[in-house]
């Protein structure tokens, strides 16, 4: 459903259908990886803001641990290939929360790669 939700709004932002998609990959894959780490009872927060040719993005979550970007799984690798200047930002262990707070955040671009 949030892939789905990103390329729409990147489709409604002017996105033409295979940037569309490519967005809505990327946010994908790391969500995928900060859901598999997140405590129980945490929610995934996505901020997206989107124009036609370029997208800035954060994603949340509490987390049990530190969110490995393992530069060999496939899902980071196409994220690290797609985007540019990918940021984990974890912040100290939060006893409420029972885990670590952590963002991605990463900007995107219309046929620009980091690769």
């Amino acid at each position: 459903m949030l892939r789905t939700t990103v390329e729409s709004t990147a489709l409604v932002a002017d996105a033409d259908a295979d940037d569309a998609a490519e967005l809505g990959l990327i946010v994908e894959e790391v969500a995928r990886g900060l859901v598999d780490a997140a405590t129980d009872g945490s929610m995934l927060d996505c901020t997206l803001s989107c124009t036609g040719h370029a997208a800035q993005v954060r994603l949340s979550a509490i987390i049990r641990s530190e969110l490995h970007k393992d530069r060999h799984a496939v899902g980071w690798q196409i994220v690290d290939a797609l985007t540019r200047d990918t940021r984990v930002i974890r912040s100290n262990f939060d006893h409420a929360r029972h885990g670590y707070p952590t963002e991605v955040d990463f900007d995107w671009q219309r046929g620009v790669s980091a690769a």
